[in-house]
């Protein structure tokens, strides 16, 4: 093996602690300022700390890298899913109150060209496109520096109550 990988993470905990109390928008933007560590995946995945937050909107900077990659010399479908499931994920958390939680009911993902190292930085940008009472809908999708098109994806998420967060 020539090549090796080191990344370090925050304890999820204290980035849960950060959470108690505060909405999803707000735990965000404190993320994106660098005032709270990012979930332990973001590390893992690379995504950059190039973050920003508004309601209903979030987007993310993604360096793809070799350790990403699958036997045919692109970037796994699943990294790339991983990416979007976080930044849709994220759209909806900015949507939601204090107490609230969600978790991912489907992902529906299409690739629309390979991703390589050449493929430079790309961004992820999802939006909450329709908002129920328990069930939100969200867009995104995968573009480099020029605007083209990797990947694009629709959501539906389901909105958590305090208790059975707890379960």
């Amino acid at each position: 093996m020539k090549n090796e990988r080191t990344y370090r993470w925050a304890d999820p905990a204290e980035l849960a602690a950060a959470g108690q109390g505060r909405s999803g928008l707000e735990l965000l933007k404190m993320m994106s300022e660098g005032k709270v560590p990012p979930p332990p995946v973001g590390s893992l995945i690379g995504i950059t700390s190039d973050f920003t937050v508004e309601k209903g909107k979030v987007s993310c900077a993604f360096d793809p890298a070799e350790f990403h990659y699958n036997a045919l010399g692109t970037v796994h479908g699943g990294v790339i899913a991983t990416v979007i499931d976080i930044v849709m994920g994220s759209a909806v958390h900015s949507t939601l109150k204090v107490g609230q939680g969600f978790t991912t009911l489907t992902l529906e993902l299409k690739y629309h060209r390979a991703v390589t190292t050449k493929s430079g930085r790309l961004t992820a940008t999802a939006e909450v496109i329709t908002k129920g009472r328990d069930i939100v809908t969200a867009e995104a999708k995968l573009t480099d520096k020029n605007d083209r098109l990797f990947a694009a994806a629709t959501s539906t998420l389901m909105v958590l109550r305090a208790p059975a967060l707890e379960t």
